[in-house]
């Protein structure tokens, strides 16, 4: 019965119904999610603020200490049962409700990187403007605009003789570059509160029509557009790394931009703000990778597929990060200051020292071209991925909207642009696109402690591990158990860590956090309360134990997975040495050959 099992199983995987087509594209999906916007905005300016260096080598540490484990559980639970975030969450009837919550998670990211995109493209479009708008002072400019430039006086106080007077501190309000996002884009005021560009507003439509192309025929366009975009991040951000090889200041600048003696590092670095930089890149606690890999075949391999993400999203951030440090060498060559002096200034990385640091390059249009092109298609690839996740969990609830799927992707792209036009004003910008991911990551930091838990422990290591055994045939080895471990007490350090440094220090955030703190709570009260009357009516047991259909979901591997065990296995293995060996003697004898074994 096993062996039939067996053959119609292979049989099964030989049928490969997979939306992806290949493991080539199955991986490429998941690079051009995790290559998302914190690899050009969050990252660098951590890792410069903290020591580039052995911020760098911690974070390599940490994606394949706590990366890897993590990827991996949710890759193969996803793989392993065919189900998205809302289904795999049934694991247990009291966390049944999480998977609805990880839904609004994700539609949150869906909104805050379209926001994030939208301005993106909006200075990839103007970069090819003469003269280029942000570097000129304009109607939207106060009389201080470029003052640096204009006043010898205050170059000289501040400049060459370092900062010796107050205002030079506030000195770079008068830089075009802030003033132009400040007082032009995200306006600030009584009335101008909800002011929008008319075209960033444009840029937010030609976004929506991208992603319509990219899922108006769900996996099969999305593979396509994909596939084009994919080398683009590479490519330009080789095109910058070269350039910026050949820019003033490299020599003089760029060991104390990496802080190659750790002089930094020793005295900034947190290890909290590396965990979460990592959680939020890969997506853990979103049940985004669920939702992926539950589309992958069933023997396909999670782990290799896994390692390859991860380091190869490990590697571009590294290597951006080291970048980003040489594109502050020209502007610290020319004025004086340290790379980090230069990152501690209070304006965005993104949309304010960017544009500041590639003012001194040679050509800086082409350049400023090149990072623009990088970051936009960084974060449009994840926009794509995030919206066809979104829609299939809808697909696979409503199977009438799946036979209209681009009606449906249509709806949904111009529901996305018109819910997010408010948003590109100062206030969307400012309580979403700054609040989100300051504070919001540490709900997948929690939500990941409980996949942990709920998956690998309470769901227990040995069945676990018989589990991936069954479908790809090889058991965990001990890295991967002491990785998982060493993640939940990281994950947890971590949470409390950065709970605790926003409430002494992030006044200004205070609400915000108190909100973090109350979805989070919220799981938990959610959670006690549905065991309470269940208690009552006598269902505790049942709400607690196992779910009778977790598994996979068709019916031969259920059958097939039913019969699996490591004594089984073993049964059968010495079942077959037998046969093998049996038939190895009688056909011996039959050909009169003595056998050299005595």
């Amino acid at each position: 019965m096993w062996l039939q099992l067996n053959c119609q199983m292979k049989a099964m995987d030989t049928d490969n119904d997979s939306p992806w087509g290949t493991q080539k594209s199955y991986i490429v999906i998941f690079i051009c999610h995790f290559l998302g916007i914190t690899n050009i905005s969050t990252m660098p300016n951590d890792a410069l603020l903290q020591g580039a260096f052995g911020f760098s080598i911690v974070l390599m540490i940490v994606y394949i200490i706590m990366g890897i484990p993590l990827l991996y559980v949710e890759s193969i639970v996803g793989q392993f049962t065919s189900r998205d975030c809302i289904d795999v969450w049934r694991i247990r009837p009291c966390l049944s409700f999480i998977g609805y919550l990880l839904i609004i998670w994700q539609a949150f990211t869906l909104i805050y990187n379209h926001i994030v995109s939208a301005f993106l493209l909006h200075y990839f479009l103007i970069s090819f403007e003469t003269p280029i708008p942000f570097y000129t002072c304009g109607l939207w400019s106060t009389k201080f605009c470029n003052t640096l430039v204009s006043n010898y006086t205050v170059n000289l106080d501040c400049v060459k003789n370092q900062n010796i007077f107050p205002y030079c501190d506030h000195l770079y309000k008068t830089f075009p570059e802030y003033q132009y996002w400040r007082l032009n884009l995200v306006q600030s005021g009584h009335k101008c509160n909800f002011c929008i560009a008319w075209r960033v507003c444009l840029a937010s439509g030609l976004n929506c029509i991208a992603i319509f192309l990219s899922c108006f025929k769900r996996s099969k366009s999305l593979k396509w557009v994909i596939n084009i975009f994919f080398g683009f991040p590479i490519l330009t951000l080789a095109i910058l790394l070269m350039g910026s090889m050949r820019q003033q200041g490299l020599v003089a600048k760029y060991e104390d931009a990496i802080d190659i003696d750790f002089t930094i590092f020793a005295h900034n670095f947190r290890f909290s703000s590396v965990i979460q930089n990592v959680m939020f890149n890969l997506g853990i606690g979103s049940g985004l990778t669920f939702n992926l890999a539950s589309s992958a075949p069933f023997r396909s391999p999670s782990f290799s597929n896994t390692v390859v993400t991860v380091m190869t999203c490990a590697v571009y951030t590294i290597i951006v990060i080291f970048t980003m440090a040489m594109v502050t060498c020209p502007y610290a060559f020319k004025y004086g200051p340290d790379a980090g002096d230069i990152i501690r200034t209070h304006m965005s990385f993104a949309f304010e020292k960017i544009p500041r640091l590639i003012y001194e390059y040679q050509d800086k249009m082409f350049y400023l071209i090149i990072i623009y092109t990088c970051f936009f298609i960084i974060a449009i690839n994840s926009n794509f991925v995030l919206f066809y996740n979104l829609l299939e969990v809808i697909f696979k609830r409503n199977p009438k909207l799946a036979k209209y799927p681009g009606l449906t992707v249509f709806c949904a792209s111009l529901m996305l642009y018109i819910l997010t036009i408010p948003l590109l004003s100062y206030v969307g910008v400012n309580l979403l696109a700054y609040s989100f991911k300051r504070h919001l990551t540490l709900i997948s930091t929690f939500v990941g402690v409980l996949e942990c838990v709920t998956f690998v422990f309470w769901y227990g290591m040995n069945r676990f591990s018989e589990d991936i055994n069954f479908m790809v045939g090889i058991r965990p080895n001990s890295f991967m158990k002491v990785g998982w471990g060493l993640s939940i007490l990281f994950l947890i350090y971590s949470f409390c860590y950065e709970v605790h440094d926003h409430l002494e220090n992030s006044k200004k955030f205070i609400y915000s956090t108190y909100t973090v703190l109350v979805f989070s709570g919220l799981i938990v009260i959610v959670t006690v309360v549905r065991l309470v009357i269940a208690a009552i009516k006598r269902r505790f047991r049942e709400f607690i134990a196992l779910d009778k259909t977790w598994g996979p979901k068709d019916e031969i591997l259920q059958r097939s997975r039913g019969m699996f065990s490591a004594q089984a296995m073993t049964k059968e293995y010495i079942y077959r040495q037998y046969h093998l060996q049996a038939g190895i003697l009688h056909r011996q004898r039959r050909s009169n050959i003595r056998s050299p074994l005595r």
